[in-house]
């Protein structure tokens, strides 16, 4: 699995001012979202910039400052994917670090993007050579903020096609073989709505091999040999073991053989992306 890893060193610069894309304009909360976090602030910087990815972007437009901390709010639009460098981020994929023009790094604590919900980073003070905390607005004389995502995602489109799964709890050797790489799946569990196969071990291929969180379902619905159909339900961990699973409903004859197909998978690399936000 050592091989999913692309030995590619490229740095991306992207930053763009936000306007139309495929039809999307302006930057502000959509009216079904929920509101950003209300707490105590010392001033907001109100923005209009907007960062675009394939079939997506994020357009932030406010900067909320408090005592030595401080939020950035943004929106998503389009279609989100973790092929997008900040979105991966954001979803926890990818290592996030922000800067500003003097070279100060900032303390990113925490991260929220979920449908419904506006895009929100957690800055909470400066991280070392500084010593001690700095109170009081962290952006005084700051006009730009670059934030670089390390380990860049790549998207590698299958399908590896497990076939001939018999319907019983236990270790599965199963393997496929698509784009190069061969996977398999680790493990059959029969539920009583369903099932779920083990098809990511976490403690060893997370890098390089990605697992897909809800709301990405990188799985196609399982067939099974009387042509029945099953469909994606979401990943999930069973018990304490390592693995993750992808859960299927509803639950199969005992007598079906089943086939389970992935569709593409995400591989760590080594590249960088980078992104600004400019400050007025």
């Amino acid at each position: 699995m050592r091989g999913l890893i692309w030995p590619l060193a490229t740095a991306l610069v992207v930053s763009s001012a936000c306007g139309s894309l495929q039809g999307l304009a302006g930057c502000a909360p959509g009216a079904s979202e929920s509101p950003g976090p209300s707490t105590p602030s010392i001033r907001a910087i109100q923005l209009d910039q907007r960062w675009i990815g394939e079939n997506g972007s994020v357009c932030f437009y406010e900067v909320r400052i408090s005592d030595g901390s401080f939020l950035i709010l943004g929106h998503a639009a389009g279609q989100t994917s973790v092929g997008d460098p900040w979105h991966a981020a954001l979803r926890g994929f990818s290592r996030m670090r922000i800067f500003d023009e003097a070279s100060r790094e900032y303390a990113l604590s925490g991260t929220e993007d979920r449908p419904g919900h506006s895009t929100v980073m957690y800055v909470d003070g400066l991280l070392p050579p500084t010593r001690q905390p700095v109170k009081g607005d962290l952006l005084t004389g700051v006009h730009q903020l670059t934030f670089q995502v390390d380990n860049l995602l790549e998207e590698v489109d299958g399908p590896w096609i497990f076939d001939n799964i018999p319907v019983r709890s236990g270790p599965l050797t199963a393997t496929a073989t698509a784009a190069g790489r061969d996977l398999r799946l680790f493990d059959f569990v029969v539920q009583p709505d369903g099932f779920s196969v083990g098809f990511m071990e976490l403690g060893r291929y997370y890098p390089p091999f990605v697992g897909i969180r809800s709301p990405y379902n990188e799985f196609s619905p399982a067939r099974d040999d009387k042509g029945n159909i099953y469909a994606v339900v979401a990943p999930e961990r069973i018990g304490t073991g390592a693995l993750l699973y992808m859960k299927f409903a509803p639950a199969p004859p005992p007598d079906a053989k089943l086939t389970i197909t992935l569709d593409r998978i995400f591989v760590s690399t080594d590249r960088t992306w980078r992104g600004s936000l400019f400050l007025p």
